[in-house]
């Protein structure tokens, strides 16, 4: 049984960490509640982030070398698979002002050290707009103008950027899984996780050795990994300090392939993914506001993403949760719980800047993406102390920026799986258990904050 692990969770971090692990000889079993055999991921209104028509592929992290560095080695596995599910398309980061922003000027001195300044174009910068017209890059150096200015907005093209066919990719991976014999189990019985099966030892000490599925059945193996995205604390409430659920507001319009002008203009060829920030950092350091924009897809959806407020739900939190704040703790909503009037609002002013065209056309859909923000946007993967002999795992804490890393993030991951403190992967030390770690991350602002949309009884 020692060699023989279930994994909760079919989504990004479940899906790469059950693959690498397969790969190291254990016989994995893979737990997911959704019937992804059935749907290869394709139902959107699902509330799993993983499940998605796309996600920004990006290096530009700031001062996190490490995470420009994973990004960049996952760019080269998605590149080596020679196929369609990252598209180079390139983002334009579009700044607050005319002048770049502070992320934007560590970003691109991080590019220079790792010697990837030259994939990045800065608008503006003579020598880059010239070698952007040399590349043929430059139908994606667009310009806006900044609303009631004569001037326009300060803006860098990367072209290291670009977006995963988030689903189809889920999907690739999951029969790669397959093929290497990682065994899955679905449905709302058979795949559904109920509790964790917890053997007492040495008196207090508890170890676990399995897990229950909703029908009853009982699935023992050496270690069980939880890897639920924004559900991980309701499955293993020893994660709630660590990681909190926020919605990200999402619209979509769609484009008709009869519409040739906008289906070009639109199409992955000839449109960058774009971001804009809002407004700049505040005093604290923190983003306050931004909005990002993917091509159309194959199907002509347009998806624009509102991150300017992560919402947060909070509700009662269960007696064995390790934290809680005034007795409640922020989950996932159901489907039914839409963005409230201000997110939409604010996609439709950034509509109104960077997809005029659109201004007036009504939301083709409207829904939330439930994020799984960590308290300092780091992942979380470790074994939890709390449990003896290495028998629970966790992996998870994306923050709504894992999904690029899906080709690598499970190698990484097994590292830390099979060595511990003596794994050799640079993230070892970020990913840790870290409960003496301050909560940030808007985690510290709890349910008296006006991103809780209980409080606004959006429904």
């Amino acid at each position: 049984m020692e060699k023989s692990v279930n994994v909760v969770g079919a989504g990004i971090f479940g899906l790469s960490t059950a693959l690498a692990l397969q790969e190291q000889g254990y016989n994995v079993t893979v737990f997911d509640r959704n019937d992804y055999s059935k749907d290869n991921y394709g139902n959107f209104e699902i509330q799993a982030a993983s499940v998605d028509q796309n996600k920004i592929f990006r290096a530009s992290y700031g001062k996190k070398l490490h995470y420009q560095r994973l990004a960049m080695e996952a760019r080269e596995k998605w590149e080596a698979l020679k196929n369609d599910l990252f598209v180079p398309s390139g983002m334009l980061r579009v700044q607050p002002t005319e002048h770049l922003g502070v992320l934007e000027t560590e970003t691109l001195g991080n590019m220079e050290r790792d010697g990837l300044r030259h994939r990045l174009f800065v608008k503006g910068d003579v020598n880059d707009e010239s070698r952007a017209i040399e590349q043929g890059w430059d139908r994606k150096l667009l310009k806006f103008s900044i609303p009631g200015s004569e001037t326009t907005f300060a803006e860098v093209l990367d072209t290291t950027a670009g977006l995963i066919r988030c689903s189809e990719s889920c999907y690739y991976f999951y029969k790669t899984a397959i093929n290497a014999g990682v065994k899955f189990i679905f449905g709302q019985d058979r795949g559904c996780f109920d509790s964790l099966i917890r053997e007492r030892i040495n008196g207090n000490e508890a170890k676990i050795t399995g897990l229950c599925t909703k029908d009853g059945v009982s699935h023992h193996a050496g270690t069980t990994v939880i890897a639920a995205g924004s559900f991980s604390t309701q499955l293993i409430p020893e994660l709630s300090y660590h990681i909190e659920s926020s919605g990200g507001s999402v619209a979509r319009f769609k484009v008709n392939p009869s519409d040739k002008i906008l289906w070009d203009k639109y199409s992955p060829e000839n449109f960058p993914v774009i971001t804009w920030k809002i407004a700049g950092r505040d005093a604290a350091g923190k983003d306050v506001g931004s909005v990002y924009v993917f091509p159309r897809t194959e199907d002509g959806i347009i998806k624009i993403g509102y991150r300017g407020v992560k919402y947060t739900h909070f509700q009662p939190a269960p007696k064995n949760s390790a934290y809680s704040q005034n007795g409640q703790w922020s989950i996932p909503a159901g489907p039914q719980l839409k963005p409230p009037q201000t997110a939409l609002d604010a996609i439709r002013h950034f509509v109104s800047i960077f997809l005029p065209e659109f201004k007036d056309t009504p939301y083709f859909s409207t829904k939330f993406c439930w994020y799984t923000d960590s308290l300092d946007n780091e992942f979380v993967i470790d074994y939890v102390p709390s449990y003896s002999d290495y028998s629970s795992f966790v992996c998870t804490g994306g923050s709504g920026h894992g999904a690029k890393f899906l080709p690598v993030l499970g190698q990484h991951a097994a590292d830390i799986f099979l060595n511990k403190d003596k794994a050799q992967t640079p993230l070892r030390s970020f990913w840790k258990w870290r409960s003496d770690a301050p909560r940030k991350n808007g985690l510290e602002e709890g349910p008296n904050s006006d991103r809780n949309l209980t409080k606004k009884m959006v429904i």
